[in-house]
């Protein structure tokens, strides 16, 4: 079966209220003519906000690896089917099928697959260090755990 592309046009007609783009055949009512009003987004933490816009490599590593980073201060695992979108454009992931959390008991069995929330009740450096220690963030900086 041969895939036909549908093109949307340009994403540039602006709401009037409240300032957001649309494509030009969307009929969506993003603030409901304005009643519905959100606050400025809050800035990121400044050592966030560097390791987004640094050009060395642990800004590189970061934005490289940016899931086993958010998953390594989970406190439970989210699982699913994920498809990567076809094309170009920002990092994102569409879901197929079942999504699911795996959250771990307070205390591991085995001390060396602490894991999730277990890491929480740990002193902060061996916490880092069982973090580091996990084979999925073999290709994460240390001192990007240990600074920000």
């Amino acid at each position: 079966m041969e895939h036909q592309i549908h093109y949307t046009g340009a994403m540039n007609v602006r709401c009037q209220f409240c300032g957001a783009l649309r494509f030009q055949r969307e009929q969506l009512n993003c603030c409901h003519n304005g009643k519905v009003s959100l606050p400025p987004l809050q800035e990121y933490p400044e050592n966030l906000r560097l390791l987004f816009d640094a050009d060395g490599s642990e800004g590189s590593n970061f934005r490289q690896n940016i899931r086993n980073y958010n998953s390594a201060f989970a406190f439970a695992s989210f699982g699913a089917n994920i498809r990567p979108p076809p094309g170009r454009g920002p990092y994102c992931f569409r879901l197929q099928g079942q999504t699911y959390h795996y959250a771990s008991n307070l205390h591991a069995d085995d001390p060396e697959e602490r894991r999730y929330g277990q890491l929480y009740i740990l002193e902060i450096n061996e916490a880092i260090q069982t973090i580091a220690n996990a084979h999925e963030n073999a290709n994460c900086l240390v001192s990007v755990f240990l600074e920000h």
